[in-house]
């Protein structure tokens, strides 16, 4: 069955996704303060809350993954549902940030990145989509080839990072910005 195969490799990405995220956000918290608030997505008095929060959010989404690699199915529909509410409650974030004017910089995992743009929805995007099929997948129907599982967990790992470093992929191949001549 290939959800038996394609589930892992969800799981690794989103896991991978999430687990840099918390990290980078736990390890500068005065930054991920900082982040926030230009995107004014609460009353001021919220975010220490949500400074705090978020990277707590995410290491709960990426320890139940783990659990669910363990065997606990339950956890692992529990990680993708929550993987797919925190990424729309991100997309919300970025997507009122982008109408009030680009000026806002991701610091998504734990550095100060680009300014949000459209790219950012469509990251979310599509891990909301990775994270919503992951929920509502049907069950292993048996117990899935150790090798298949493997390389799944491998590719998603690998996709994961290429998420966590796409601003770095984008500024790579985006072409020089020109000087402007006075």
């Amino acid at each position: 069955m290939p959800w038996d195969h394609l589930l892992p490799g969800a799981a690794a990405l989103l896991a991978t996704v999430f687990a840099v995220s918390a990290f980078g956000k736990a390890r500068d918290p005065r930054g991920f303060a900082a982040s926030l608030e230009p995107l004014r997505p609460a009353p001021a008095g919220v975010l220490p809350l949500a400074t705090w929060s978020v990277p707590a959010a995410e290491a709960a989404v990426v320890a139940a993954f783990g659990g669910w690699a363990s065997g606990a199915e339950q956890l692992g529909r529990a990680a993708f549902a929550g993987s797919f509410a925190l990424l729309c409650v991100f997309t919300v974030v970025i997507v009122s940030s982008l109408r009030r004017g680009p000026s806002a910089r991701c610091h998504c995992f734990g550095r100060p990145g680009a300014v949000y743009a459209p790219r950012h929805v469509a990251r979310n995007a599509v891990l909301g989509a990775v994270a919503a099929a992951g929920a509502l997948a049907p069950g292993p129907a048996a117990a899935p080839e150790p090798a298949g599982v493997l390389l799944a967990v491998l590719a998603g790992g690998v996709a994961g990072v290429l998420v966590v470093v796409m601003d770095d992929i984008v500024d790579l191949f985006a072409p020089a910005a020109r000087p402007r001549r006075g």
